[in-house]
């Protein structure tokens, strides 16, 4: 039994826009073939495209310690774990601005381990603008825009907070 009629049937679910019926599929499939870590790989996918991180990380987990060796099983962990520091961090600045340095922490630990995460970015230096730590955040946005020349949020929030480092610079003279 190799999963691959269950297969067929968790594509055709994402052709339609069935993404539950999708995991469904891909869960027969592994039980099929609980050892193909292809199988885990892609019910990780569908599981991230439909916002359930944890649930795609451990499927993720789980394909990457069937075949360490897959580099797409490996960078599927860190995107996931990344996204997943990115959510951490988020709702510890909506509990307010007790938790911006861990906030900051989570969101260096997410970039660390996807540098391609570009929310991370924003979101890393407008913490630490309000935490005035002005320079930190304007390098942030400036390894954001090497990456990606064009973002403009990450243009338009470093204006504003080099903006904010003269007036926070003037007023301390």
């Amino acid at each position: 039994m190799s999963g691959e009629k269950e297969l067929q049937k968790a594509y055709e679910s994402i052709l339609g826009q069935h993404f539950e019926q999708a995991v469904e599929w891909f869960q027969k499939a592994i039980e099929q073939d609980p050892d193909n870590p292809d199988y885990h790989y892609k019910l990780s996918i569908t599981y991230a495209r439909s916002g359930r991180i944890d649930d795609a990380l451990a499927s993720a987990r789980k394909a990457h310690s069937l075949e360490p060796g897959a580099a797409e099983y490996g960078m599927q962990v860190r995107t996931l774990e990344a996204k997943q520091l990115v959510g951490q961090a988020e709702r510890l600045l909506a509990d307010g601005m007790s938790g911006d340095a861990l906030a900051a922490a989570y969101l260096r630990q997410a970039i660390a381990l996807d540098p391609l995460e570009e929310g991370a970015y924003v979101l890393l230096a407008s913490t630490l603008a309000r935490m005035k730590e002005y320079p930190a955040a304007i390098a942030a946005l400036k390894e954001l825009l090497e990456l990606h020349p064009e973002h403009r949020t990450a243009a338009a929030l470093l204006a504003q907070i080099k903006s904010s480092f003269a007036d926070y610079m003037e007023e301390r003279t």
